[in-house]
C-alpha cells in the first residue's frame, strides 16, 4: 500500500539501556494490531529483539525495524540499542529518521547515555519527544525527571501527557491539550487535586502553539485561546522548529499512555514531506538538496544484516523517487551499478513482499552484490552521495587471531561481513607488529564479534591486548665502515662500504644519499647497498621495531673484480648500519594519541589524576554544559586499558574520543623493558 509522504512518520526509539524502548515498541505493535500477544524482553520473545545474542543477553544489540499503521498513518519504527558499545546504530537510526522518541526511565532520570543521544539528535536536527516510561515503578518521579531534562538538556520541557499517580498508584494519564483524563484505559474525570496543574500546563501548551505562527499568535492575543485543531497545527510547527520539547508520561508495562504517544506521533511529528531538505555531497561539495516524489531517485542503505535463510538484507530509506523490483541503480561510493531484486517490508524478523518502496518510506533489499552499509543508491551515473555519517572512533582494541592456522583467510572474510553490519568496528593489519587489530566502542562489542565468528562462521578466535607499534631511531651521528669478505674455496664474497649516519626530523622517514665518486664502488652495486639498508630498517636493530627518520650517506668503499657481488654489498650495508646505529645513540619512539575526555565536573580531579599516573599530558579544559572536556595526550600503551579505567572512575558517566597525534621518545627505563621483552620473544 502506498502512503503519501505526509502520511509517513519515520522515528527512532532511543535512550539509555533499560529505559524500556523495546517494550514500548512491543506495545505499539500490539496496539496497532500487528501482534496479538505482548512479548517481554526478560522472556526473550519480543518482536524487535529477535537476534540470538539479544535473546541471550536480554538487551538490544542491533537496530531493528518495524512497520505499522496508526490513524491512517504509516509508522516506520526503528528500535535502537541503549548500551554504549552499540552507539553506531543509534547514530544511523537518528540520521535516517525525522524524529527521535527519547525514552527515559522515570526512576533513573536523564542518564549519561541519554545526554549523548540528545546531543546527537540535536546535531541531526531531528524533532524530539521525551517519553518518561516506567511511571509504575517504585521511586518513579515525573517532576524530578522534568527538572533533570531542563538542567541537562538546557531546554524547558513541555508536558502534554501528565501522569495520574506514581509508582503503585499510577493508573492513568491526563491529556493536557484536550484536558481529558483516562484511567485504566477509560475516559474519566480529572482528579480534583490535578485541576490547577492541568489548567497551568494547558495554558503553556496554547502559548507554545501560538508562538509558532503569527496568525495564531494574533488570534491568541485577541481571544485568549485556540481551538484544538489550531493547537495541533501550532504544536506540530513548533516541535519541528525545535522550539519546544514535548514530554509524555507512560508505562509500557501497563500499556498506559502508549496510545497517547502514538497519537502524538501521528498528530505532531514531522513527515518526510515536512523535512524534505537533506545534506548531500555533489561533485565533491556539500550542498542542501530538496527531496520529493517528482525528484530523481535517491536512497540510502543504512544497515546491513546477514540472515541464515535469506542471506544479506539491506535496510534502505528512500528520499526521492521510488525503488522497485528490476531497477538498475548506481552506487556512487562504489562507482558501480546494482540491480534491485526482491523487496521486503520488515517487522522484526518477519518479512513480507513489497512491490516497491515509495518516497519517504523504508524497506529492505535482498542479496545486493555491490552496495553495502552507508551506500547511496541513485539514478544511473548521478554523482550525488548522501552525506557520510560521522561515526565515533574506536576506544577499545584487541589483537584477533584464528585458533587454527588454516582459518586466517576465513577470519578476514568473516570480519569484513561483520564490519559491514556494524561500521563502528574496524579490522586493520598492523605491519609493525604483524597483528590483526580489531577495534570498536567497547569490550562487549568486541567480544560479541568473537562469539559471532564461532556461531555464524565456525571460526574459533582468540583476543588479547595488542603489541605497541614502537619505532627505532637515533639521536646522534656515526661514521662507520664495514668490509664483508669471505673466501670459501671458489669464488669469494667481497664488498666494503663507508657510511655517515645521522638523524632526520620526525616524520621524514629514511633517506639514502649516494656520494660515491670515481667508481670506488661500481654503480651496479649501489642498489644492492640501498636494498640491504631498507631490509635492515624494516626489521629493526636493537628492539626489532622499524627504524625511521634516519639518513645514511654512502661516501666511500671498495670492491673486488672477481669476488664482489650484489649480495656481498647488501650484507656489508646491513652490518655497517647495525654497527653505526648502535653508535648513534639509539632510542625507542612510542605513539602518542590526542584525547578529549568528557566527564561530569565532580569526577574531573580523579580523571586528571589518573591521566597523570598514565604519563598523560593535560593540554587544557573547557566547559560543555554541565560537563568538563579534558584535552590531553596519552601514550598508546596506556590508552589500550583506558576505556575500562574511565568507566570505573566516572561510574559509567565518562567518555572519550581519540586520534593518533605523533611519536615521541620512550623513557629510558621503559625502553629497557621493551628491549628485554623483544629479546625474549625473539
Amino acid at each position: 500500500m502506498k502512503y503519501d509522504m505526509d502520511r509517513i512518520r519515520n522515528f527512532a526509539l532511543v535512550g539509555a539501556s533499560g529505559s524500556g524502548k523495546t517494550s514500548l515498541a512491543e506495545l505499539m505493535l500490539y496496539n496497532a494490531g500487528v501482534v496479538n500477544r505482548i512479548g517481554k524482553v526478560e522472556d526473550g520473545n519480543t518482536v524487535m529483539d529477535y537476534d540470538k545474542d539479544e535473546i541471550e543477553k536480554r538487551m538490544s544489540i542491533n537496530l531493528s525495524l518495524a512497520k505499522l499503521e496508526w490513524n491512517k498513518t504509516n509508522f516506520n519504527l526503528i528500535d535502537t540499542p541503549g548500551y554504549p558499545d552499540f552507539l553506531g546504530d543509534v547514530i544511523i537510526a537518528i540520521k535516517v529518521t525525522e524524529s527521535s522518541i527519547i525514552v527515559v526511565n522515570a526512576v533513573n532520570g536523564i542518564e549519561v547515555d541519554t545526554e549523548k543521544i540528545w546531543q546527537l539528535s540535536e546535531e541531526y536536527k531531528n524533532a524530539n519527544v521525551v517519553v518518561i516510561n516506567k511511571m509504575d515503578r517504585e521511586k518513579a518521579n515525573f517532576d524530578n525527571v522534568l527538572d533533570d531534562i531542563e538542567k541537562k538538556f538546557d531546554k524547558i520541557p513541555l508536558p502534554i501527557i501528565l501522569p495520574i499517580g506514581t509508582g503503585e498508584t499510577f493508573n492513568g494519564i491526563v491529556n493536557v491539550i484536550n484536558k481529558k483524563a483516562y484511567i485504566k484505559g477509560k475516559e474519566a474525570s480529572i482528579p480534583s487535586d490535578m485541576m490547577d496543574l492541568v489548567d497551568k500546563k494547558h495554558e503553556a501548551v496554547i502559548e507554545a502553539a501560538a508562538e509558532s505562527d503569527d496568525a495564531l499568535m494574533e488570534k491568541f492575543f485577541e481571544q485568549g485561546t485556540l481551538s484544538e485543531k489550531e493547537i495541533i497545527t501550532g504544536l506540530k510547527n513548533t516541535i519541528q522548529q525545535g522550539n519546544i520539547l514535548p514530554v509524555i508520561a507512560c508505562s509500557a508495562e501497563l500499556n498506559i499512555g502508549v496510545k497517547n504517544l502514538m497519537n502524538a506521533i501521528s498528530d505532531y511529528l514531522p513527515s518526510p514531506k515536512d523535512k524534505n531538505i537533506i545534506d548531500v555531497i555533489k561533485d565533491g561539495k556539500e550542498i542542501k538538496l530538496e527531496t520529493g516524489e517528482d525528484k530523481p531517485k535517491l536512497a540510502y542503505i543504512f544497515k546491513s544484516i546477514s540472515e541464515q535463510n535469506l542471506g544479506e538484507l539491506a535496510f534502505v530509506r528512500v528520499y526521492s523517487g521510488e525503488i522497485k523490483y528490476g531497477d538498475t541503480v548506481y552506487v556512487p561510493e562504489k562507482n558501480n551499478k546494482e540491480r534491485i531484486g526482491q523487496i521486503f517490508k520488515v517487522c522484526g524478523k518477519k518479512r513480507d513482499d513489497m512491490e516497491m518502496i515509495h518516497t519517504g518510506d523504508i524497506g529492505a533489499l535482498v542479496k545486493l552484490k555491490t552496495a553495502k552499509s552507508l551506500n547511496t543508491l541513485t539514478d544511473s551515473n548521478e554523482s550525488i552521495k548522501i552525506k557520510p555519517v560521522n561515526l565515533p572512533s574506536p576506544v577499545y582494541w584487541q589483537t584477533i587471531k584464528a585458533v587454527k592456522q588454516g582459518d586466517e583467510d576465513k577470519i578476514s572474510s568473516a570480519l569484513s561481513k561483520l564490519i559491514d553490519e556494524d561500521p563502528t568496528l574496524r579490522a586493520e593489519f598492523n605491519i609493525a607488529t604483524s597483528e590483526q587489530i580489531l577495534s570498536g566502542l567497547g569490550e562487549v562489542q568486541v567480544n560479541l564479534v568473537k562469539k559471532r565468528l564461532k556461531d555464524r562462521f565456525n571460526v574459533d578466535a582468540t583476543l588479547k591486548n595488542p603489541k605497541i607499534p614502537y619505532k627505532e631511531t637515533i639521536e646522534g651521528s656515526a661514521d662507520v665502515s664495514y668490509r664483508h669478505k669471505k673466501q670459501t674455496g671458489g669464488r669469494g664474497q667481497y664488498g666494503e662500504v663507508y657510511f655517515r649516519i645521522k638523524p632526520k626530523p620526525q616524520g621524514q622517514g629514511f633517506e639514502f644519499v649516494n656520494s660515491i665518486v670515481g667508481g670506488v664502488i661500481p654503480s651496479k652495486f649501489i642498489p644492492a647497498v640501498e636494498k640491504g639498508l631498507k631490509e635492515t630498517l624494516e626489521k629493526g636493530i636493537f628492539a626489532n621495531y622499524p627504524i625511521v627518520d634516519i639518513q645514511v650517506e654512502l661516501y666511500y668503499g671498495s670492491y673486488h673484480d672477481v669476488d664482489s657481488s650484489e649480495m656481498a654489498f647488501k650484507l656489508a650495508a646491513s652490518h655497517a648500519l647495525k654497527k653505526g646505529f648502535m653508535e648513534a645513540k639509539p632510542i625507542l619512539l612510542e605513539p602518542i594519541h590526542k584525547l578529549n575526555v568528557t566527564v561530569p565536573t565532580e569526577f574531573m580531579g580523579d580523571v586528571m589524576s589518573d591521566l597523570s599516573t598514565r604519563r598523560g599530558k593535560i593540554l587544557g579544559m573547557e566547559q560543555n554544559g554541565n560537563r568538563q572536556v579534558i584535552k590531553a595526550e596519552l601514550p598508546l600503551s596506556e590508552l589500550y586499558s583506558y576505556h575500562t579505567s574511565l568507566r570505573s572512575i566516572s561510574k559509567g558517566q565518562g567518555s572519550f574520543t581519540q586520534e593518533f597525534a605523533y611519536y615521541q621518545k620512550l623513557p629510558f627505563e621503559l625502553a629497557e623493558k621493551v628491549i628485554q621483552e623483544s629479546k625474549r620473544d625473539n
